[in-house]
C-alpha cells in the first residue's frame, strides 16, 4: 500500500437557518393567543348561557380560529424550516 494516509472527511451540509423580524413574531404569537381564546370562549358558549361573541356560538368562530392560529404559528416563526 501506499505511504500517503488519505482521510475522507464527511461534508456536513449546513441549511440557512431563517428567522423572523421581530414585528413579525409580536404578530404571529398575538394572532395565535387572540384565536386561542375565540376558540375557547366559542367552545363555552356552546354549553352555557354566556353570549360574548356576536352571534352567539357558530361553527364559523371555530374554523376561523382555528386558521388563524395556523397562520399566527406560521407568523411567529414555529412552522419554518430549521435545517
Amino acid at each position: 500500500m501506499s505511504g500517503s494516509n488519505s482521510i475522507k472527511h464527511s461534508k456536513l451540509k449546513i441549511g440557512k437557518v431563517h428567522t423572523r423580524s421581530v414585528p413579525n413574531r409580536i404578530f404571529g404569537w398575538s394572532l395565535f393567543g387572540l384565536s386561542l381564546v375565540v376558540i375557547v370562549v366559542n367552545w363555552i358558549e356552546e354549553f352555557s348561557e354566556l353570549e360574548v361573541l356576536p352571534g352567539g356560538h357558530s361553527f364559523f368562530y371555530l374554523g376561523g380560529g382555528i386558521v388563524a392560529a395556523a397562520i399566527g404559528l406560521w407568523r411567529a416563526g414555529v412552522m419554518d424550516a430549521k435545517s
